[in-house]
């Protein structure tokens, strides 16, 4: 007598026709080992670092140079100029109450010791240098600016090509309300330390230039430039 078929046979009934089995046996899925994923290629953290520096530098470098040759530096040529008005306003104001005799005096002196057109040719000459130099300048901060922007799309497009996985807006977002915040306190320490350091003051350019003059007038030698 057959026993009943039971699941350890391994086999599986189709049919039943006719009183008659149909077996095949039991076919059996390997199961799946799940993949460990495969470790990021070191080269894929130097491009995303690259990139991020690129940009980073982009921002910081485009902020100093606007910064500096829009604001800084006119700032520095009014403190300059402040400090010659101090001597030739007053110098300029007075003049219309000088007698006639001392117009004539000083007029004589200067046109013996000085060319007024060799001067006027002189100082254009040096302004236009001082402007042709500072222009220099301007085109290389932004040359620096140029290669680091040139810089972050060659990264981009290698980053695009490799399917390379960036966070594109926490990217843009942190860069910006860095360089965001970086200006705010560049210009509050501009404004409040840096604009209000004293430099020389008004009576100690007196003492410098009068204790020179009197050197030069009694004791013919020449006024030492050091303090």
């Amino acid at each position: 007598m057959q026993r009943p078929l039971s699941y350890s046979d391994s086999y599986i009934v189709l049919s039943d026709k006719g009183g008659s089995l149909n077996l095949e046996p039991l076919q059996l899925v390997p199961r799946r080992t799940p993949q460990k994923p495969q470790p990021t290629p070191v080269w894929h953290f130097v491009v995303g670092f690259v990139l991020k520096g690129s940009l980073h530098i982009f921002f910081i470098s485009s902020f100093e140079s606007i910064f500096y040759f829009l604001y800084v530096s006119k700032s520095e040529e009014n403190a300059i100029l402040d400090t010659i008005n101090t001597y030739y306003m007053p110098f300029i104001s007075g003049c219309g109450t000088w007698s006639n005799f001392t117009h004539a005096l000083l007029l004589d002196i200067v046109n013996l010791e000085l060319n007024r057109s060799t001067v006027d040719a002189t100082g254009a000459a040096a302004a236009q240098d001082r402007h042709n130099f500072n222009t220099t300048l301007v085109n290389t901060s932004i040359l620096y600016s140029v290669v680091c922007l040139f810089v972050f799309f060659l990264c981009t497009a290698l980053v695009k090509y490799k399917n390379i996985a960036i966070d594109w807006h926490k990217l843009f977002v942190e860069h910006i309300s860095f360089v965001t915040l970086l200006a705010l306190y560049e210009f509050f320490f501009f404004r409040t330390i840096i604009y209000k350091y004293k430099t020389v003051s008004t009576p100690e350019l007196n003492e410098y230039l009068v204790d020179g003059f009197y050197q030069c007038l009694q004791n013919g030698t020449t006024p030492s430039t050091s303090r």
